[in-house]
């Protein structure tokens, strides 16, 4: 066996690890300003 074929089977896909990471961190600040608008608008019930 190879060094090529080694480096193929133990590819780490670190730049896809870093986007969805970026995407998730996206996600919860955005609901976080949504709740923080709804709690200082007050309840409606």
């Amino acid at each position: 066996m190879s060094d090529a074929d080694f480096d193929d089977r133990e590819f780490h896909p670190r730049g896809t690890v870093l986007i969805v990471t970026l995407f998730v961190l996206l996600l919860i600040v955005l609901w976080g300003s949504v709740y923080v608008i709804l709690l200082a608008r007050g309840t409606t019930l």
